[in-house]
């Protein structure tokens, strides 16, 4: 399964259920900002990897989304993440996370 962040992004589902609540979730992990949720401020990454030679924040950013995905999303297991630019954004150097995921054992969708 997918969830691609360089693509369009569907609107949220109030009361959405199996795979569709799993991948909303994911972008909600994905998309919060650092600090903003006052009873969990470790919810986000606080934007270490700026500034940092390529490879390594790469290397870093994958790290803390995959940690951060299985801590907040305990029914998936992120298997790849890669980071693409949307048309446009290349030269503003936005790129996008696009992560692949599978489902644990014993979680239904």
């Amino acid at each position: 399964m997918l969830v691609d962040m360089a693509a369009p992004l569907p609107p949220l589902v109030i009361g959405a259920t199996g795979l569709e609540a799993i991948a909303q979730n994911i972008r909600i992990i994905v998309m919060t900002l650092a600090w903003s949720v006052p009873l969990d401020r470790a919810f986000a990454d606080a934007g270490a990897f700026i500034d940092a030679p390529t490879p390594y924040a790469v290397a870093r950013k994958t790290a803390e989304l995959t940690e951060a995905i299985e801590k907040y999303e305990p029914r998936v297991q992120v298997e790849n993440i890669r980071f693409q630019a949307r048309p446009g954004d290349m030269m503003d150097g936005r790129v996008y996370p696009v992560i692949t995921f599978s489902l644990r054992e014993g979680v239904t969708p």
